[in-house]
């Protein structure tokens, strides 16, 4: 009886701290900074930094907007990327913080917003269709518009849940010698983006994983939606072929509450010379 007494104590501790952990780390706030080099860059004072926000999955975010906000204002940067999961699927849209937060982010830098899993099968899409619309947040929906920043011309390029291209017609008319960005949900399909973007090297924002969940020293992630158990995309930047992943941790969490040795996350792109 008493070793089992002694278990059950031990099992409510250590469920206990993984509980308080968990909520201490979804109300703080980490920020990754990365540099790439590109040739496609024509000044060598020049560069653009990319500002990187996924998985705010309102209601769910519990990190302070003010102290987002604010974060996200102090690095500034030239453009935003919000990589989808704006919402849990369980959000109610006419309570959502989602309209107040694109309202704020507009004014820091251009935002560029792709659809993830959650919008698409939250049952208010439509009126998740329409804040955006409202907004200044630009949508881009299996499209790319070519845009100046800071005196050079690149592409951006956003892609809805789980697709993987644009059209043929599409691709014809996108200048593919001109630095290429592109907004992509789901990590795990980098390999299919570098197949579908041949001509041109790519530099793909992410989301989805949530860093794995838990991140255990050495191992990294446990668990990610679409990649399993030690899923090989989960957090900062991976480099293949000349191509570049950007892969944030996201800031909010979806059905599982609790996040492990995992803070929520931004990240901050340098593109120079």
């Amino acid at each position: 009886m008493k070793v089992i007494k002694s278990v059950s104590i031990m099992t409510l501790l250590l469920g206990s701290a993984f509980v308080l952990e968990g909520y201490r780390e979804n109300r703080q706030l980490d920020k990754d900074y990365f540099t790439i080099k590109s040739s496609k860059i024509n000044n060598a004072n020049d560069f653009i930094r990319v500002g990187h926000i996924s998985d705010t999955q309102f209601p769910r975010l519990r990190v302070p907007m003010k102290k987002l906000l604010t974060s996200i204002s102090n690095e500034k940067p030239d453009i935003l990327f919000f990589t989808g999961d704006t919402i849990d699927r369980t959000e109610k849209l006419d309570e959502s913080d989602l309209r107040f937060f694109l309202s704020k982010l507009t004014k820091i830098a251009p935002t560029y917003i792709v659809t993830g899993n959650h919008e698409e099968t939250n049952p208010e899409y439509d009126k998740w269709l329409e804040i955006v619309k409202q907004s200044d947040a630009i949508l881009l929906k299996n499209d790319f518009l070519e845009t100046t920043v800071n005196q050079q011309k690149i592409n951006i390029v956003g892609l809805s849940n789980k697709h993987v291209s644009i059209s043929k017609e599409k691709m014809t008319k996108m200048n593919q010698s001109l630095e290429t960005l592109i907004l992509a949900h789901h990590p795990e399909k980098m390999e299919t983006y570098m197949e579908n973007f041949p001509n041109t090297k790519i530099s793909v924002f992410s989301g989805h994983a949530h860093g794995g969940q838990v991140i255990l020293p050495v191992v990294g992630g446990l668990y990610a939606p679409d990649q399993g158990f030690l899923p090989e995309h989960t957090d900062g930047h991976y480099e293949m072929d000349g191509n570049h992943l950007f892969v944030s941790r996201g800031l909010a969490n979806s059905s599982f509450p609790a996040r492990i040795n995992n803070y929520p996350h931004l990240i901050f792109v340098d593109i120079k010379k």
